[in-house]
């Protein structure tokens, strides 16, 4: 069964073209048709082949990603009793950015299971969440799909890098498949995440020291305070800093006691160390700017903080 699948697949896929190509800018995007009906399998629909994409290497590598994944959700469908799977697509085009959307729906319960591939046509690469946000992009997308689950009362599922996503307008549009977060009735379930909503704070490497018998960051105070808009107040005879955004009250801290404030003047923590003075300059542990301003934090692949400020 498995050697005559393999043959009907090879046939299907690699030798069943329509001629009705679809172009975004210089790009052309083909439909291929597919149709299995063999035993409890039956499949059909259409997905794309890509072309005319200046990097003939990547545009290989691309088009060999979409033919895995339909392949190998051919492939689970065949080890299960009964399956009518229709396979369709969408073409999302935002300037540089081609996101290809790849749907495929079982007739039987009207559950749809989407994937995504998101390429950058000019440099020749593929763009995830975390890369075209930044470093705290999953981070940033989690939040907002967590407060807006509730409010669509349908359930959260947390977002990861696999987690199927379109790019429309600057915006990312994650897209959870009918049934998977809520009932199949409904369709599939799409959150926007906002590009403009994420504003992001880089501390290079050279520019924090970490406490080596514990790996925690030490990271300068003022600098990322100054850029997402908030006031520092020294006060000498107390060796402490008022921290404020907009003339209003933000934080209160002690160099060298570990005792940090929130906007409403409680402490509601210890973090892993006090703050400190070094080379002139007031040092926090990373996790003030998450566990007391409420922000986010990620170290990129060059070590770099990104601190990230965000409304919903």
């Amino acid at each position: 069964m498995k050697k005559i699948l393999n043959l009907i697949l090879s046939f299907v896929l690699f030798f069943s073209f329509t001629l009705k190509p679809v172009y975004a800018d210089d790009i052309n995007i083909m439909p291929k048709n597919i149709s299995i009906n063999k035993n409890n399998i039956i499949i059909y629909g259409e997905y794309p082949v890509i072309s005319r994409l200046k990097n003939v290497s990547f545009q290989n590598n691309v088009n060999k990603k979409i033919d895995t994944i339909v392949r190998n959700k051919i492939t689970s469908y065949s080890q299960k009793t009964t399956n009518k799977i229709e396979i369709t697509y969408d073409i999302i085009e935002d300037g540089n950015i081609l996101s290809i959307m790849i749907y495929f729906k079982n007739i039987y319960n009207n559950e749809v299971t989407p994937y995504s591939i998101n390429i950058d046509t000019k440099n020749n690469k593929y763009i995830t969440i975390n890369s075209y946000f930044n470093a705290n992009g999953i981070n940033y997308t989690n939040k907002v799909i967590s407060s807006k689950a509730s409010d669509m009362g349908v359930t959260y599922k947390k977002v990861t890098e696999s987690t199927p996503f379109y790019i429309k307008n600057k915006n990312v549009y994650v897209v959870y498949g009918a049934g998977s977060i809520t009932f199949a009735q409904k369709g599939n379930i799409i959150f926007e995440i906002p590009y403009k909503n994420l504003n992001n704070y880089q501390i290079n490497k050279e520019t924090y020291y970490k406490k080596s018998q514990y790996n925690v960051k030490m990271v300068p105070l003022r600098d990322p305070l100054q850029y997402f808009g908030y006031t520092m107040t020294w006060e000498p005879d107390k060796n402490a800093i008022t921290v404020l955004k907009n003339g209003k009250f933000t934080s209160y801290l002690v160099i060298g006691e570990n005792r940090y404030s929130d906007k409403n003047n409680k402490i509601i923590r210890q973090l892993e160390f006090a703050p400190e003075i070094k080379n002139g300059k007031a040092y926090v542990p990373i996790s003030y700017f998450s566990e007391i301003l409420e922000m986010l934090f990620a170290v990129d692949i060059n070590e770099n903080i990104i601190i990230s400020s965000y409304t919903i």
